[in-house]
This record gives C-alpha cells, structure tokens and sequence, in this order.
C-alpha cells in the first residue's frame, strides 16, 4: 500500500512516525506503572499485544478512513479474538485449545469485563496471570492505545485529548496497585520519596508537554505556509537573522522556564502525597479482607475426631517431593486470639474492618525459589473451610473436578501461614502447595515487658501454680512451666467411657478417667486448681505422683498459650496434624486420619519466628484413686408447681465433640442445577447489557430527538425539525453532507421520492407570509416518515443497521464555520486547527433577503 494512501491530506511520514512514537512511548510509561500488580511475563506478552493490535487498528481506520463507529466496531471484535489468548491464558491451560476451554475462556473475558475491577483490588498483589485479572489493563492498553494513535493521527481539532486520555491510562497502576510506596533514594544527601512514583509522574509529564509543544509548533508552521499559499504575502522575520534568533532563544527560555517550574511543582505535590502516612489507593478504601467470625473455632471441634465416627476414618494423604525440607507438621488452623471462651482466628476486639488477623484473596503464586518443597494433598474423609497446608505458601494448584471453585474460595492469612476454602473442601479434592523450605527452629527469646494479653482472661489458679512452682520467668522457666505441666495432667478425649475399640485401645495400660471439653477460663481455672490443691496436699515433688488435670489437647494447649502470655510471651494455638513419625500419634506414610489430630503451642521466638511447643499431656501416670472419684456433673430437673414434667438433659454441644443422638438426614430436592443457569444466564444477561449499551444510548438519542422535533411548540419549528430528521436520516445513510445548500438544493442532490416536495413545504412554513396549522405539520412528517423509510428500503439489512447506529447526524451542525466563505474557512480551519484546505474559492450571493419567522436568515446558494 503506497505512503500516501494512508495518510490526511499529504501529511509527511516523519509526521505519523513522531505521533506513534509519542503514544508508544506514554503507553510505555502505562506498562511501566501498572508493573507491580503483576510482575509476571504473561504481563509483558498481553501489553505487547494490546499495544501492537491497538496500532494496527488505528493503521486500518487511517488507510481505510474508517469512520470512528467502524473503527469501534473492529476494537471490539480483535477484544473477543485477542482476550482469551492474551488476557485468559490459564482458560487454555497448558497449550489447549479445546473448544470447551476457548468458550469457557471466551466467558470468563465477557463476565471480567464488568467483574474484574473489583476482583482486581480484593486480592494480594502481585497477581501474575491469575484468573483474569489481566483483562482490566488489556482492555486500557488496546483502548487506549487504539484511540490515542486515531486522535493524534486523524485529527486536527481533538489531537489535545490524546494527553489526558494517556495520562488515565497511566493512573491505572498507580490507582489499583499497593498503597507501599518505593524505597526513597538519595543523591548528594538529598532524599527522594517514593523515586519509582516520582519518575512516572516526570516522565508522562515531560512526554506530555513535549507533544503538545511540537503539535502546537506544527499547526503554526502549517499555518503560516498555508497564509503564503493563498494571498502570496510572505512572512519577514523582524531584525534580521540575529532578531530571528533572538526571537527562538527567548521561547527556547521560555518553554524551559515553564517546564522547570511544571516539574518542581510535580516533584514537590509526590513529595507532599509521600509525606502522607499511608499513600490512599483503591485497595486501602475497598477492603480485601474475609473474616471468619462466624465460623466456629477448629478447636472446639476437637474431640469430634476422637469420635467413633471419625477416629479411623483417613481425613487426606499428604506427600511431599521433598522429604528433606518438607514441614514436619500440617497446619490445619492457626489461632491467635482469647476472648475468654474460645482461642479464635480472628481478634474478637477489632473492628470489622480490621485486616490484621483476616484472610485475604491470593494468587496462584507468592513467589517462587529454587529450593522450594513441594506438597500434595488429596482429601478423602475429611471436610469444612480450613485448609490442610504445610509451610509458607509460595504457590498453590488445585485440580479435579471442583479445582476452578476451590481456587475461586481460596483465601490465605500470610502472617499465620494458613489458609481456608470459603467452597468447603470434599472427598476427591486435591492440590499441590509449594512452600518455602523448612529452617532450624529459633530459640525463645527474652519475654516482653508488659503482658501480652489482659489479666481478665487469666485465671486465678494459673499465677497461684506458676508462684508455686518457684521458677524463673524466662525462657528456661516457660519450658520448664510447660514440661511439668504436661507430666501432671492426664490425657482423656471424653467425659464418658468410650468403646473398647476406640482411641482408649491405642493407649497400652490405660485407665480411664473422664475430662470435660471446652477451653474456657473457667475451664483452665478448673485445671490450675486441680493442680494447685495436689500440689498443695503433699510433700511429694515427682512429677508423676502430682498428676490431677485431666483433658486433651484442647485444655493443655490453651493452658500452655495461657502460661507463655502470663509471663509476659506472645503466643498461638495451632491445630492440625504430626507428620514426623518419631513423634507420637503421628500420620503414618503420609496417611492422616481422625486419631492423628493435634493441637500445640508456638511462642514468639528471635527475629518474629515461632518456636513450637507441644503440649500433650502424658497417659502413663494415672491420677490418684481420691480424684478418679470426682462425680461426673448432674443435670437437674426444674420442678414446676403444676403440671411438673422432667426435664431431659440437653444435647451435647455440636461443636464440643461429644456424641449427640442421630437425626434422620432430611433429602431435599437438588436445585443446583437451577442456581448454575441461573448464575450463567444472569452473568450473559450483564454482559449483553454491557456490551450493548451503547448501541441502545444512540437509538434512545435519536428517538429522543425525533419526538422533540416532532412536538415543537413553534409549528413552523416542526417543519424545520422535518427536515432536519429528513437530511440526518441521508447522513446516516452514507449521503454526503451538502454544507450550506439550499434545502431545493439539496433535494436535488439526494435525489429521494419525495425530497423536493419535503423541501418545498419546509420553505414555505418557514418562510411563507401564513404560518402553518398542526395538521399540515402532521401530514409533512408522515412525509418524513415515507422518506426515511424509502432511504431504508434501498439498502441491505447490514446497512439498515448500520445507519441506525451512525453519529454522523449528530455532528452534522457541529461546523461553526458554515456561514463563512471557501476560501474564509480554509483558512481559519488552519490557523486554529491546522486543516489545510479542501475547498476551492467560492462566491456567494443572496437568494433570499430578510429573515424569517422562526429568526433563520434563508440558506444562500453557491455558484458554480
């Protein structure tokens, strides 16, 4: 294709090429600022894309002369073929194609174009190519690449709006990116906050004004040589060569002095934003955050695994690829936080905004090393949100039937290292964690000087045995603490004898005593008083003539927690599963059953790391005849005056553990199926209304225009609007527009039935001596109407559409340069907007003289 097919009146290559370079170059500077939230290479191939399709759509609309509807048009077509592949890579998986996976990618892009906004700030970054997260930036760098080159290209009024439109571009990384701002830099002593942000800011600013000063300069120059061309009068510079020069320098000066001064302003404005305490970006206002304060502390479903049910049944296997570095322990749940009931997850004193013990959206991948270990885990009996996990997350894959759900309920706590399924793991699930290898434990440290945690929530009976235990308050004391305390208490999961072959039979000698669940302060006071008054009844010190606290984990390692914050250590409580098989009641080949299930303590060691400390109480040493004697607790019956009924003993806690009366299961009809076409059919419904929109805005605008013609309160003014609708409706359907010919003119010109009948009615309404009657108003749009429909009888059905979709009737009077002459708006166009000419010179005269009714002033014709 020759150079000069595509381009806008003759303009030089050098032209097109400095336009482009200043569009890829502020679409880099975009590239550059959204970086962050991503980080990842399919990032860089999706930008790449977005920009070389974008460029190749404005090359076309500009070869071809594609009107901006067209050119609309094929942006949106190269968004559905460009979108999966680009924006969607994990649709097609590892190299598929399948038509399921192109649909299914094809879907997701339609539902990410309204959805992915929101998703794009409600999950950690940087997000890689996770889900489709990339289709917000791909839709920006196609857009807006696609019409910043067709403005600073094909036009020579609006070629201003590329900047701002860039500039938007450009705040996109800024805008949804971390609220974290850059290292600060220093140069010759001087410190630069927030260098990365400052450097965008600087260099779209400094494009910016570069391209406008050079646009600004060459509308000048085509000016002033379009001056010559028409009168011959050349332009002398004033003082010679040297005033010539002169005259450059102090606008060379000036242009510096205003871009210095633009440029400390930018830096002191990122200077004063990066004083701020917290830099305010979309993610710090829309909260990422899941809490879980509905959902019941794993640890009070502890001795639900002790269960008959559950005690054999096999929850997952866990294999991992690397047994060197892989974690000795399986991380079910990771509590933080009493309240005096129940250890919990999430702080029961915060606010419900508060992220700090919240889980939050992920990606696929936090970062991966070369020695990370590779975890899998296939879930067979077990089920609920907490998730079974090992170490700290750098990546997670999910496969099976259900990996898209589970991926999409994924949520991850990165200072606990733990993570939960919103869509509740079930038999068959499966996926792979790799985590950061396993180091060496770190030692406890000194404690903190104030307590950790409030007196309230300590029992009385805790401080009064650790007193009596006559140990230092240090590290070397907790452990000490925590070893006699697990030798004087005894191991039972129930409060009433279990069967022969439950998990009393894997405990050689074992004689049972019964324990109460529950890990409340009254809870622990009772343990601590049990060990206080045996203690306090004898003279022995043998740890195994002390035992008196009875009860499992759930006791001994909130008991545990208790002791490290009384002493002034942060503490922890976590649940889940030992996979080190020199430990007892560890997982067996990677089998992990009911029977297997722990819960220990970790203490804030040196450096923020956890040292664990388990708390298992020994079953060895049973406790003495006088306190196996304890009666169990009664439930008494409520005597009522009259009509007296006793009272049954209410049920077991659900979420104690203890066994409950079987109920009959409850089948409902299985609406699943209903929910999943309800869900598609509402996301396609969102997406046609989103894509069709603007198609209905200008049908809407133009009925809207038509009716308001049509029911002018001026009678004359309706046949005028006639007319109007009768010449919008030739626009649209491809006519030229004939400029300021008379309406008999261009008639003529349209050559349609009844168009010199229209125009005859429509001058002597206006400009006849009696005004015209609403019944001839009436009769002349039935006219309008036979005339428009004559116009969309004439075409094909593609064109109907086509003219009903076209703005060109809309910037039909949008030329303020009609009235003037050929030759007066060549000239004025080029001045104020660097347009050359397109017209010849031209004279006018008058047809018509006077005005009418209506203040029109009569179309004037041009001779020929």
């Amino acid at each position: 294709m020759p150079i000069n097919a595509v381009l806008i009146n003759a303009v030089p290559i050098n032209t097109v090429l400095i336009n482009a370079l200043f569009v890829a170059l502020m679409m880099l500077v975009a590239v550059w600022a959204a970086w962050p939230i991503y980080a990842h290479v399919s990032y860089l191939i999706m930008a790449t894309g977005a920009l070389a399709a974008g460029g190749g759509l404005a090359w076309l609309g500009l070869a071809r002369r594609w009107s901006w509807f067209t050119l609309l048009l094929a942006a949106g077509g190269a968004y559905l073929l460009l979108g999966v592949p680009l924006a969607v890579p994990t649709a097609l998986g590892s190299g598929s194609t399948s038509v399921q996976g192109v649909l299914g990618g094809l879907l997701d892009l339609v539902t990410a174009t309204v959805f992915s906004w929101k998703e794009l700030v409600t999950i950690a970054v940087p997000v890689g190519s996770y889900q489709s997260l990339l289709v917000p930036p791909f839709i920006l760098f196609l857009g807006g690449s696609t019409a910043a080159l067709s403005l600073v290209w094909r036009s020579r009024r609006l070629y201003a709006l590329a900047v701002p439109l860039l500039f938007t571009v450009q705040l996109f990384g800024l805008v949804f990116g971390s609220s974290a701002e850059s290292i600060p830099f220093r140069l010759l002593g001087i410190s630069l906050p927030a260098p990365r942000e400052s450097l965008i800011g600087l260099a779209a600013l400094l494009l910016g004004f570069g391209f406008l000063a050079w646009r600004s300069h060459l509308c000048r120059s085509e000016a002033l040589a379009l001056a010559v061309r028409s009168t011959g009068v050349r332009r002398t510079r004033r003082g010679g060569r040297a005033g010539g020069l002169g005259g450059r320098v102090r606008r060379a000066a000036l242009a510096g002095g205003v871009l210095v001064l633009a440029v400390g302003v930018t830096l002191g404005g990122l200077s004063a934003v990066a004083a701020t305490p917290e830099r305010q970006v979309l993610r710090s206002s829309i909260d990422p955050a899941v809490e879980l304060r509905e959902y019941v502390s794993p640890l009070s479903q502890y001795r639900s695994y002790f269960s008959a049910a559950q005690y054999n049944t096999e929850q997952f296997r866990v294999s991992a690829a690397d047994a060197a570095g892989a974690a000795p322990r399986v991380r079910l749940a990771v509590l933080s936080y009493y309240d005096g009931e129940a250890f919990r997850i999430v702080d029961p004193n915060a606010d419900a905004g508060d992220r700090t013990s919240a889980f939050a959206r992920v990606p696929y991948t936090r970062g991966v090393t070369a020695d990370s270990v590779t975890t899998t885990f296939e879930i067979a009996g077990y089920s609920g949100v907490w998730m079974p996990g090992a170490g700290e997350l750098s990546s997670i894959r999910f496969a099976g039937d259900r990996a898209g759900r589970l991926n999409d309920g994924f949520f991850y706590n990165a200072a606990t290292a733990s993570g939960i399924a919103l869509n509740a793991l079930q038999n068959g699930d499966r996926y792979s964690i790799v985590s950061l290898p396993v180091t060496d434990a770190a030692e406890l440290g000194r404690p903190a000087a104030e307590p950790v945690i409030d007196a309230a929530l300590i029992p009385v009976s805790l401080g009064d045995w650790v007193t009596a235990q006559e140990v230092s308050s240090d590290a070397a004391g907790l452990s000490e603490l925590v070893t006699r305390l697990r030798e004087r208490g005894y191991l039972s999961h129930a409060l009433t004898a279990p069967a022969a072959d439950s998990w009393t039979a894997d405990l050689s000698d074992y004689q049972f005593s019964p324990s109460l669940s529950g890990h409340s302060v009254s809870r622990i006071d009772d343990l601590f008083t049990a060990l206080l008054e045996k203690q306090n009844s004898t003279t022995a010190t043998d740890n195994a003539q002390l035992v008196a606290a009875v009860g499992d984990d759930e006791q001994f390692a909130v008991a545990a927690a208790l002791l490290a914050r009384y002493l002034g250590f942060d503490s922890r409580v976590v649940v889940g599963f030992t996979l080190d098989q020199a430990a007892s009641g560890a997982c067996v080949d990677g089998v992990c059953s009911g029977k297997n299930l722990a819960a220990w303590v970790e203490v804030a060691g040196t450096d923020g790391a956890w040292v664990t400390v388990d708390a298992t109480p020994q079953f060895q040493s049973p406790i003495s005849p006088i306190d196996d004697a304890t009666r169990d607790p009664q439930y008494n019956t409520e005597v009522i005056a009259e009509g007296a009924t006793e009272q049954r003993a209410p049920d077991a806690n659900p979420t104690n553990g203890e066994d409950q009366q079987e109920q009959e299961p409850v089948t409902d009809p299985d609406l699943g199926w209903l929910f999943t076409a309800l869900t598609i059919g509402g996301v396609s419904l969102a997406a046609l209304l989103a894509l069709s929109t603007p198609f209905l805005v200008i049908l809407g605008a133009k009925l809207k225009r038509r009716h308001d013609r049509a029911g002018a309160a001026d009678v004359s003014a309706r046949f005028a609007g006639g007319w109007d609708e009768y010449v919008d409706a030739a626009l649209d359907r491809g006519l030229a527009d004939q400029g300021g010919l008379t309406r008999v003119e261009i008639a003529t010109q349209y050559r349609s039935p009844g168009g010199g009948v229209l125009a005859a009615l429509a001058d002597r309404a206006v400009f006849g001596p009696v005004p015209p009657t609403i019944s001839e108003s009436d009769a002349f749009w039935a006219l309008v109407a036979a005339e428009r429909a004559s116009f969309a009888a004439s075409g094909t059905r593609r064109e109907r559409l086509r003219a009903a979709l076209s703005l060109r009737s809309f910037s039909r009077l949008a030329d303020a340069g009609r009235l003037l002459s050929a030759r007066q708006r060549s000239v004025r166009r080029s001045i104020a907007g660097c347009e050359s000419s397109r017209y010849d010179l031209n004279t006018t005269s008058p047809e018509h003289s006077g005005t009418s009714r209506m203040g029109e002033r009569p179309r004037q014709r041009g001779s020929k």
